[in-house]
């Protein structure tokens, strides 16, 4: 986690003066000076980090008589043979809904993991857009907080938000489960004449196990919090319950609020369905999922990443230091700290999803699948959002109707972004 241009131009520079006990000042002593030196350690991590190559050096320098080099890896067989570890007890970890096989290698078993031999996206393209600090939180989360930046700001102009969900019934018979992932993203214009956005990811959570009512009010809550202008919704299967749902007046409890019926923009059989005459049409319903479809999805979120278009939060570990600040963190119970953190965690597992994803090329489409036990959900959704993104961006590039002839008089520039309070690590 330490960045290697900190090892090398500030740790490393302490490595100078070694250590002078007194005996060394004896004749007979003095060539018992001992050298200062490096020690690291780690679990495994990624082929294309920097430890990794510090890794093969070390290795490489390890079988030469002439340098004085160590390195070992530690799996957990030898915790379990030296008695440091029950094997009962990561047996039962690994039964556990949330254990991953990949993260486990990593951190357990001491394996290298190569984002690059059959993985779709890689780990160093999205690596380097994880730059936001804060998450926008929902109020029911941040009761006990005000700090503004974590709560959710009004939506400027010129700026769109997204609220994506994908429901998936999980096949697996470890992980038997419906597994709902919902996004939201912040698009934000790239300058006051372009057509262009940046996708900020500034909330995400997953839920299990709920029935279609409970699901249709969490996403129409969001909707309302986050003053999101845009839905997109899977609405295959056991989506289409929440989707039929959302076409009507949902009220909230919690809020005393009534929540207006939504319909559908992109889908004239759906929106029919909707019977609330005038209902705001800005549900996007991902209904036809064929080959090419979900390729588009696939390619357009690669190449958001590839251009840095995309920005996540922060990894989990910086975030504790950056919540830290935020006053009246430190007095929280630990279960309101975890509900803090959970976006930042969510979005490390995302991050775990995308680069465990394989693909194969048939016929100039690209398929992208999950390994066996492993999921896709928070995948599918993230790629949903970014699709509509993209739509909302060529509509954007429409040209002007004939009734508006600003466009040829040079006055049809875009109206300027108000400030935006998005905290962006540069």
């Amino acid at each position: 986690m330490v960045d290697l241009n900190v090892i090398n131009l500030v740790l490393k520079k302490f490595l100078t003066a070694s250590r002078s006990p007194g005996y060394l000042n004896k004749k007979e002593y003095e060539h018992l000076k001992e050298r200062n030196k490096e020690l690291y350690l780690s679990s495994a991590w990624f082929k294309s980090h920097w430890s990794f190559e510090k890794l093969k050096d070390y290795a490489a320098n390890l079988v030469r008589d002439t340098r004085k080099f160590f390195v070992c890896g530690l799996p957990y067989q030898i915790a379990i043979k030296e008695g440091l570890l029950m094997r009962e007890q990561l047996e039962d970890e690994m039964s556990e809904r949330d254990w991953t096989e990949f993260a486990h290698n990593m951190e357990m078993c001491a394996i290298w993991f190569s984002d690059a031999d059959g993985a779709f996206y890689s780990f160093d393209n999205i690596s380097k857009t994880r730059k936001i600090r804060y998450p926008m939180i929902p109020n029911n989360i941040v009761s006990k907080i005000s700090d503004k930046r974590i709560r959710v700001q009004p939506i400027t102009e010129n700026e769109r938000r997204i609220l994506s969900v994908d429901i998936a019934l999980m096949a697996s018979k470890k992980r038997d489960n419906d597994a709902t992932s919902i996004f939201v993203n912040q698009l934000i214009p790239s300058s006051s004449k372009s057509n262009r956005y940046v996708n900020n990811i500034i909330y995400t959570e997953n839920h299990e196990g709920l029935l279609t009512d409970q699901l249709a009010l969490i996403v129409r809550r969001m909707y309302y919090e986050f003053e999101c202008t845009d839905l997109v919704i899977d609405s295959k299967g056991v989506g289409h319950g929440v989707l039929e749902a959302l076409f009507k007046e949902i009220y909230d409890p919690i809020s005393g609020v009534t929540y207006e019926a939504l319909s559908v923009r992109n889908n004239d059989e759906l929106a029919e369905r909707c019977l609330v005459v005038n209902a705001p049409k800005v549900i996007w319903a991902i209904n036809n999922q064929n080959q090419q479809f979900n390729s588009d999805c696939a390619i357009g979120l690669r190449e958001m990443f590839k251009q840095g278009r995309i920005n996540l939060l922060i990894s989990e570990f910086s975030a504790d230091e950056e919540l830290s600040e935020i006053r009246g963190y430190d007095s929280l119970s630990v279960e309101d700290k975890l509900r803090l953190q959970m976006p930042y965690i969510n979005t490390k597992l995302l991050v775990e999803e995308l680069i465990n994803l394989s693909y194969t090329v048939k016929n100039s489409v690209i398929r992208v699948e999950e390994k066996s036990g492993a999921r896709k959900d928070r995948y599918s959704s993230l790629s949903y959002n970014i699709w509509v993104s993209k739509q909302i961006e060529e509509e954007l590039k429409k040209p002007a109707k004939s009734s508006d002839i600003s466009y040829l008089t040079g006055l049809s520039s875009a109206p300027q972004v108000r400030g935006w309070n998005i905290n962006v690590r540069r």
